[in-house]
């Protein structure tokens, strides 16, 4: 009622995503810059606030170098894919960062920041793949100029509320989860608890883990349903922290750390200029994540306030609201913010990602070739689906 806007989920926007820029643009719904103020610290295992270790761009540089010979229509294909499939990020960190510090950094940056997963979770060419996708490291990880930029005015769900209003009253159905899909020469059967479609085709665009809970008539195909059993989701748990005002930048900090150690992997300032309140959100990823999962609701909400305080001072451990959720814990998500092959699964399995099955297509943002695990990857998985069918049906 204040104002006070919280994303549970996906919140930014950036440039380049010119899918979803677009789409605001058509809709017009506005964006505001994310909230950038004061010093954006690492803050080391000890709670002292240090910057980035310097050895770090270099490491970076070289990931970048290797996301440039990574095809992203077909990253299983390249020379060295083979090697960087079965290499998981955390072993070959161990040899390309100088220092174990560095690594530790990186490993929690790259697999944390960019898959909510941990760094012996994702391999090399996985993490290659997802830089290639997104423009680069700098890109990726940028607030200002990058992929953290912007945020949408009223969050996501305005777009998708849009869209489905463009679509007319009737064409969006709520709660019908589908549970199976059975095809044959003539088309296709969805089927919900409650009811039944007859189509053409369908566009599966949900991700390929929960794709595979879908019962399939005929039943897919091996290599195909093998995919949906290797790509898990990220394992993320999102949390507000909401006060009377952002109390932090008066001490000229940002509300925006790196945390090499604890149950945050990082954190931001949310705050919005329609609200006076101040809102820090905290993020806890992989295996970090997997222990706030393990201890008692008291006992989870004072770590993360700790945490939080090592950010922005003693203050924070006293919000006005908090507000956490656990997108592994969610029905329809089982995780965020996407799903990523486990480490060898790219070479062996990943050519079934796209390919349609008979009349099935699919779509998801774990489907595309440019900002794959974003918004925009989203839109641009369901505009190849939909040429796909156009394609086929001579539409």
């Amino acid at each position: 009622a204040d104002g006070t806007q919280l994303d549970l989920g996906a919140q930014w926007v950036g440039p380049t995503q010119d899918r979803v820029n677009g789409l605001l643009a058509r809709y017009g719904i506005a964006t505001f810059p994310s909230a950038a103020h004061g010093a954006s610290p690492v803050i080391l295992p000890d709670g002292r606030h240090a910057g980035a270790p310097e050895a770090a761009a270099r490491v970076l540089d070289l990931l970048d170098a290797y996301a440039e010979r990574v095809d992203p229509v077909a990253p299983w294909a390249g020379a060295e894919a083979t090697e960087w499939d079965r290499t998981t990020l955390a072993g070959w960190l161990r040899t390309a960062a100088p220092d174990p510090a560095t690594a530790r950094y990186l490993g929690r940056l790259l697999a944390g920041g960019l898959l909510a997963a941990g760094p012996d979770e994702i391999s090399v060419l996985q993490l290659a793949f997802y830089l290639r996708s997104g423009g680069g490291s700098r890109a990726l990880l940028a607030m200002v100029g990058g992929a953290q930029q912007d945020r949408i005015v009223g969050g996501p769900p305005v777009l998708a509320e849009a869209l489905a209003a463009a679509l007319g009253p009737d064409a969006v159905r709520l709660s019908a989860p589908v549970r199976a899909i059975a095809q044959d020469r003539a088309g296709v059967v969805v089927h919900t608890d409650t009811d039944r479609v007859e189509a053409d085709a369908v566009v599966v665009a949900v991700p390929p883990t929960l794709a595979g809970r879908i019962r399939y008539d005929p039943p897919l195909p091996p290599l195909r349903d093998a995919l949906t059993q290797r790509m898990p989701m990220g394992s993320a748990i999102k949390v507000h922290a909401v006060y009377p005002e952002p109390f932090w930048r008066a001490d000229g900090r940002s509300g925006v750390a790196f945390c090499l150690a604890g149950p945050v992997t990082e954190t931001v300032d949310n705050s919005t200029p329609a609200s006076p309140r101040g809102v820090l959100t905290a993020f806890s990823y992989g295996p970090e994540a997997n222990a706030l999962r393990r201890m008692p609701p008291r006992d989870r909400r004072a770590r993360l306030l700790d945490a939080l305080a090592a950010v922005a001072g003693p203050a924070a451990r006293r919000p006005e609201e908090f507000v956490e959720y656990d997108w592994s814990a969610d029905e329809w998500t089982r995780g965020c913010f996407c799903g990523a092959p486990t480490p060898g699964s790219w070479c062996g399995y990943g050519p079934e990602l796209r390919q349609p099955v008979g009349r099935v297509h699919w779509a998801g943002t774990e489907t595309a070739t440019r900002w794959a695990g974003y918004l925009d990857g989203a839109i641009e998985a369901g505009e190849r689906a939909a040429a796909e069918i156009l394609a086929r049906t001579g539409g």
